[in-house]
């Protein structure tokens, strides 16, 4: 819902601009045109950034869900490799939004990206 307030809001910016733009200025029928066409793409431009950056969102709480629940997840660590994470071996960092591997485990300070994992589906 946050999201939809943010496009309406930009789109009520960019649409008085324009409409400054095309009214109180004595610029020329094209240019008026060109500025509402850039402007047009740049609110396009927004509203998918936001939208694929919502998105990835999501896919990270959901992978953090996961993990809180105990559930195990499969990972990729910077190396390439595949790590089963769980809360048994990895800690999970919120400010760099990373699991690091505990002491005294075989993970002991691995570094695993939350946006390379995926949960383990139980069923197969």
């Amino acid at each position: 819902m946050a999201l939809f307030y943010l496009l309406l809001l930009i789109f009520l910016v960019f649409g008085a601009v324009g409409a400054v733009i095309y009214f109180f200025t004595d610029m020329t029928q094209k240019v008026k045109y060109t500025i509402l066409v850039t402007l047009i793409i740049g609110w396009s431009l927004i509203a998918i950034y936001s939208y694929y950056q919502n998105k990835k969102r999501l896919y990270i709480d959901k992978i953090y869900y996961e993990y809180n629940q105990g559930k195990e997840l499969l990972c990729e660590d910077p190396f390439g490799e595949k790590v089963k994470v769980s809360k048994k071996y990895f800690n999970f960092v919120s400010g760099t939004l990373v699991f690091v591997g505990k002491e005294d485990t075989k993970y002991d300070g691995l570094i695993v990206p939350l946006e390379k994992c995926k949960v383990i589906d139980e069923k197969g």
